[in-house]
């Protein structure tokens, strides 16, 4: 009997009317889920709307609903209707609907998190909303107020994101200087070596951003245990990236490593890149190199360069260098120079005929480097006459020597002025004060007593040599010797640190004079042994006015042990006189 009441009673209870407060809760519950459907169904509307227009007219109808991250979702909405239809970011961001926006985001703002704040940022930049405006500087100050929660990831990105912005700002500069200093905290706690890709982004940022060197050695290793991984295109941001800092090998050895170990990959792997990114690999070496860091040259990859150029089957525009922009003609002019390269007959009177036919070469400006330009024109056997009497008339001459450390100019007027006298005609000269001047300053090098020394021991007397000789044409030859039937004659002891007039010397009729030139590496081209064509000039000038001229890489010549430096310099005299079926007797 008990037993069935209480069941009567449980039935009894689960059916009688509910009460206030359960029907309340009910209520409540039911409400929150029509919002939350409300909420999803206004986030869905928003990220799926077709159209610029029906963003901005789903924010306006319910702007009084809309969250934070409604709003976000609006802006990232309106930057990928941007992207697709290439919308003007100014009609957007002039729309008064977008102003409301805005607005309103700025007071939902200290709701967003870090990540969301920077995609804030990222879509603002892309729709060009001034970087001074209100809702740029509140997103601004809440990363700053957070910089020590953003990873290395987001580091970097935002630094890309803040080059964007147009304008300078004081909030913009002060995170740019921060940044730096919180990727450099957070490198030790982030540096992941299994992650190739950001192994590659971090040593661009740290490169381009000039880090300490530990931070960027640290990033090195991490590279080079993943040499078997790297692909071509890797291999080209990693080259592009140590093109951004210094590779001396004795001081950053592993950093030379990875340089060689990228070139050898990309020697393989040329192929794969697009044309613009060859060349731009090819130029940012290049720039490395002519800074005097060898570590940069690579001859594999070179040569892989240019076959990838050649394979590319380039047309030649016949106006190319008839219409090229200033840079592009005189470092074509300096290529072709420094390589003391000219193509085949054909080819080379089509290129000439074009550098001459380029206006840039009848303008009147003392700012461009025209003795440089023509004395490397004048390496590759061209000279022409209207720049030439641009460069040789007093006018020109007094703006241009007008200028600041000009040494470099003189030199250059000088050798010109020889070249074109020696290889072209007698009716360009300058004036005796510029020579006077341009004479002075032919340098005299410091190594000339050593290379007099080590003469004089394969000569057999002292004064078979004498060093520092001025010739008539204002060159200065580091050693001369005078010959007559392969024998060495007597000199004047005149030998001194300054400069000796040959005319001094006496020499009699009859003898051949010997002029040793030497010339330091940069001099010479990287892949070979030979003169670029500026120095190779002043050889042809010595040699065209009947002087026997022997050249030599003084560095390569320091190199040799001391027991070798006579024999190395005596081979050279004798090769260069033997051309001359001359053969020199040493006492």
């Amino acid at each position: 009997m008990t037993l069935l009441l209480k069941s009567v009673w449980r039935n009894v209870l689960r059916n009688r009317p509910l009460n206030n407060s359960a029907l309340r809760s009910t209520s409540l519950s039911s409400s929150k889920m029509t919002v939350s459907r409300s909420a999803e169904t206004l986030m869905l509307s928003i990220k799926s709307a077709p159209s610029v227009e029906d963003v901005l007219a789903a924010v306006q109808a319910n702007i009084g609903y809309l969250t934070h991250r409604h709003m976000l979702q609006a802006l990232k909405t309106l930057f990928e209707l941007q992207k697709s239809h290439s919308h003007d970011p100014e009609a957007i961001t002039k729309d008064p609907s977008f102003g409301v926006l805005c607005q309103n985001f700025k007071k939902h703002a200290r709701a967003l998190d870090v990540n969301e704040t920077i995609e804030a940022v990222k879509v603002l930049s892309y729709l060009k909303v001034p970087v001074d405006s209100l809702l740029v500087q509140t997103l601004l100050q809440l990363i700053r107020c957070n910089i020590n929660m953003i990873s290395i990831r987001q580091i970097m990105f935002l630094d890309f994101l803040l080059a964007q912005f147009d304008s300078k700002n004081h909030l913009v500069d002060a995170l740019r200087l921060a940044l730096p200093l919180a990727f450099q905290i957070h490198l030790p706690l982030e540096l992941d070596h299994q992650d190739l890709p950001l192994l590659r982004d971090m040593l661009m940022y740290a490169c381009f951003h000039d880090l300490p060197d530990r931070c960027i050695n640290n990033i090195v290793t991490g590279l080079l245990l993943h040499d078997q991984a790297i692909d071509a295109y890797v291999a080209k941001s990693v080259i592009w990236s140590l093109c951004d800092t210094n590779c001396t090998e004795h001081v950053y050895p592993t950093r030379v490593q990875l340089l060689h170990i990228c070139c050898d990959i990309l020697t393989q792997q040329v192929d794969k890149l697009r044309y613009e990114d060859v060349l731009r690999t090819a130029a940012k070496l290049k720039g490395r190199i002519l800074e005097k860091h060898p570590e940069y040259y690579h001859q594999q990859l070179m040569d892989a360069i240019a076959g990838y150029v050649i394979k590319t089957e380039l047309p030649f525009e016949k106006e190319t260098l008839a219409n090229a922009r200033t840079n592009n003609l005189f470092g074509f002019i300096n290529c072709l120079s420094n390589n003391n390269y000219t193509p085949d007959s054909t080819v080379w009177d089509e290129i000439k005929q074009q550098i001459c036919q380029n206006p840039i070469l009848q303008v009147d400006s003392a700012s461009l480097p025209w003795t440089k330009v023509c004395l490397e024109l004048a390496s590759l056997g061209v000279y022409d006459d209207k720049l030439l009497s641009k460069v040789f008339s007093k006018q020109f001459l007094e703006k241009y020597l007008a200028r600041d450390n000009n040494t470099l100019d003189l030199i250059q007027l000088l050798t010109l002025n020889e070249a074109v006298k020696t290889f072209h005609s007698d009716g360009y000269s300058l004036p005796a004060e510029i020579m006077a001047q341009a004479k002075v300053c032919f340098p005299v090098h410091g190594i000339s007593e050593e290379l007099e020394k080590y003469l004089v021991k394969g000569l057999g007397r002292p004064e078979y040599v004498v060093r520092n000789v001025m010739l008539p044409n204002g060159f200065i030859a580091d050693a001369v010797i005078c010959l007559r039937s392969g024998h060495p004659i007597s000199l004047p002891a005149l030998s001194s640190d300054r400069r000796v007039p040959i005319e001094d010397l006496n020499i009699p009729p009859g003898c051949v004079v010997v002029c040793i030139m030497n010339f330091n590496y940069g001099c010479f081209s990287m892949n070979s042994n030979r003169l670029r064509g500026t120095f190779r000039l002043i050889i042809d000038i010595l040699e065209k006015q009947g002087y026997i001229t022997v050249a030599f890489n003084v560095n390569e010549w320091k190199e040799a042990p001391m027991h070798e430096r006579t024999p190395y310099l005596m081979r050279e005299v004798n090769y260069r006189c033997g051309e001359i079926g001359m053969q020199v007797s040493a006492t």
